[in-house]
């Protein structure tokens, strides 16, 4: 079932995936062309705030949602924050708003849960729900995991630290982690993360998140990526120190139908460090003029 905010915010909306579960999302533009937007691990669909601007209302509709347990969507006591929940959560949300032959941009463990979606979508019969991928920094494969989440995995230290360390500490250290450029980390940006870690029931959610990646449930579907053939853009920060860009080489092999585009001076979140050249990378693939570009293909 899909609402609208009862504070009457034309932006916000909300779709009931399951009893408990509802996902909230917004909905920029009123194009023809649907692009559907998910985020990675400890974000929301705020990440999106630099680029989703830059999309022509006129010829897209985006479509931002936050994951189950992040933003203002659900947080559940009960039941899985794992991918693969989180991908039967995006393919029922598409389904339900009437989304179909859309571009599905994934980021970070977005991009991770994209992948999947993609493979579930396949076996299911649901191919139409999407005719084009681009995966950012995408966690597509098993990889040691940053310091922070190794941190949340430790039994209680997780749910300690996070009620016991100032949760400005939190956020600064972790964008730290994830942009190249430190002149990013603005109070805004800093603002827009701590409105995000600081919900109600967030430390739950992300020690679930942490705790629900399985190595060996990934292997399960990595091995079968070679059978998504779409085309894909897969686009990453030189720099990033969370997931390396050789992921992205591999992904760029594996992928039939793929290219790797590579932004200069840039980590794991482009969008948001260098979103004017990630968008012309974005519109170059999908067929129009984004501007210039300071990425370059591989």
């Amino acid at each position: 079932m899909v609402s609208t905010a009862k504070n009457g915010s034309a932006a916000d909306r909300f779709f009931t995936h399951a009893p408990g579960t509802v996902i909230h999302y917004r909905i920029r533009g009123t194009g023809p062309e649907q692009v559907v937007f998910v985020h990675g691990f400890a974000a929301a669909l705020t990440t999106w705030d630099d680029i989703a601007p830059l999309f022509p209302p006129e010829r897209f509709t985006l479509y931002l949602l936050d994951l189950k347990g992040f933003g203002f969507s659900s947080k559940p006591r009960r039941g899985s924050y794992g991918p693969e929940e989180q991908a039967a959560v995006l393919l029922s949300f598409m389904e339900a708003t009437g989304i179909g032959g859309a571009t599905l941009v994934g980021h970070s463990l977005g991009g991770g849960i994209a992948l999947l979606a993609l493979l579930m979508a396949m076996d299911e019969g649901r191919e139409r729900l999407v005719s084009r991928l681009v995966l950012i920094d995408a966690a597509a494969y098993p990889q040691r995991l940053p310091r922070f989440m190794r941190w949340l995995k430790i039994p209680l230290l997780g749910r300690l630290g996070m009620a016991v360390v100032p949760l400005r500490y939190l956020v600064v250290a972790s964008l730290r982690a994830v942009f190249h450029d430190e002149r990013a980390i603005t109070p805004e940006r800093i603002g827009r993360y701590e409105n995000c870690f600081g919900r109600r029931g967030m430390p739950r959610v992300l020690i679930g998140t942490v705790r629900a990646i399985d190595r060996d449930g990934y292997r399960a579907f990595t091995d079968r990526f070679g059978e998504l053939r779409l085309p894909t853009l897969i686009i990453w920060g030189k720099e990033d120190r969370v997931v390396r860009r050789e992921c992205g080489i591999r992904l760029r092999e594996v992928l039939p139908e793929s290219r790797l585009a590579v932004i200069e001076g840039c980590g794991h979140n482009p969008h948001e460090e260098r979103p004017r050249e990630t968008f012309a990378a974005i519109m170059e693939f999908l067929g129009g003029n984004g501007g210039g570009e300071n990425g370059r293909g591989l």
